[in-house]
């Protein structure tokens, strides 16, 4: 299955000590979760009509090994698999070296964006 790279370098601002998952100088969980939601985003916007577009609806993810400052890391998604109700990302997450630091699925629903935001805006009572 033909897989697209997105490349990051993990910076301090990538840290679990950052961003207050832990207390280490290495790439965050949530951090890494955002970089592979954010390629799942790019990939899927790719087969959805232009007026439509994709929400998150799950993650799947297993961060194997840690990352320091300055890692070269890659995302690699392969394209969605239309499941009929969501579209289905997989994942691998690699780093220099060609180590899998992680792997998983990122899970997206196909939206109208008016009509998401207006059930977003409906009053709480």
């Amino acid at each position: 299955m033909p897989m697209r790279a997105f490349p990051h370098t993990v910076t301090a601002e990538d840290t679990a000590a950052e961003i207050g998952s832990g207390d280490l100088d290495v790439l965050a969980t949530p951090r890494l979760i955002t970089w592979c939601e954010r390629a799942a985003f790019e990939v899927c916007k790719q087969n959805v009509d232009s007026d439509h577009t994709t929400v998150g609806t799950t993650i799947k993810m297993e961060h194997i090994k840690g990352s320091p400052v300055g890692a070269a890391i890659t995302v690699n998604c392969a394209e969605p698999i239309n499941d009929g109700r969501r579209l289905v990302c997989h994942v691998t997450v690699t780093d220099a070296e060609g180590d899998e630091i992680a792997r998983g699925e990122v899970h997206r629903a196909v939206v109208d964006p008016d009509r998401f935001m207006s059930k977003c805006h409906k009053p709480v009572h």
